[in-house]
């Protein structure tokens, strides 16, 4: 059983709420209030009846009038939000490249093998470390890789990908004069929202599990708000034929 505690406080909020856009995270809640709203007779044994419901759209609509009201901020925190997305998909791009070249020598090679998992980040918070790690298992492996795999064009690019990781946080919260109180304000709702959609979802798919809740599971889930700096998959193209079907997505 997990030992972590599910209380937060407004720091706490305000952190999770910079990762993600005030537009997406409103979309997201537009959508999350109208599925509560239909089910909230079958949630309201979870914890997520009509006085959660309640206090959730008062939370949304003093988010909607800091949106109205500080339009400089949210562009401020759009563009610095954007920037730091194509700042961590690059780097998660440039680890997939690595682990990959490097996953084809492990195969024999126990020690390798042992490295490159220590090495390799778990998410976006370990993407710095982890590859700064792994330029140092390159390195030492690059000699048994082929010239193909370019082991020396990621080493150079590694450290430019650290300097813009490191600058990150700065760079999505650092504003001017009213402009910084402003943001902090709207990434704390932005926080506030995201945990309650967070929470519901998992109350919900338990629910739906345990048969109290007729609804899809992936009904249940973030539509809008993208869970970290991977790429994000490409759109597959148009088929004439139905497409052979796939494994249902784990949900969040």
């Amino acid at each position: 059983m997990s030992s972590k505690s599910g209380f937060l406080t407004e720091p706490q909020y305000i952190i999770i709420g910079r990762r993600y856009g005030s537009d997406d995270i409103a979309w997201e809640a537009s959508e999350v209030a109208a599925r509560w709203n239909r089910d909230q007779a079958q949630l309201a044994s979870y914890g997520y009846g009509p006085a959660a419901l309640a206090a959730f759209e008062a939370e949304r609509a003093k988010h909607d009038s800091l949106r109205a009201a500080r339009p400089q901020a949210i562009a401020a925190k759009k563009t610095s939000v954007t920037l730091r997305d194509k700042q961590v998909s690059a780097g998660w791009a440039w680890v997939d490249r690595v682990s990959s070249a490097l996953g084809m020598l492990a195969r024999t090679d126990e020690t390798l093998a042992t490295a490159l998992a220590t090495a390799t980040p778990a998410n976006d918070a370990g993407l710095e470390a982890g590859i700064q790690a792994l330029s140092n298992v390159l390195t030492g492996a690059k000699s048994k890789l082929p010239a193909e795999a370019q082991a020396d064009k990621r080493l150079a690019e590694a450290q430019d990908l650290c300097t813009a990781l490191q600058s990150m946080p700065g760079t999505v919260h650092t504003s001017k004069g009213q402009t910084v109180a402003d943001t902090v304000q709207i990434d704390l709702y932005d926080g506030k929202l995201y945990v309650w959609m967070r929470d519901l979802n998992h109350a919900a798919r338990r629910a739906i599990r345990n048969g109290n809740l007729t609804a899809g599971l992936q009904e249940y889930v973030f539509h809008h708000l993208k869970h970290s700096g991977n790429p994000a998959p490409l759109a597959p193209t148009p088929q004439t034929e139905p497409a052979p079907q796939t494994a249902p997505q784990r949900c969040p």
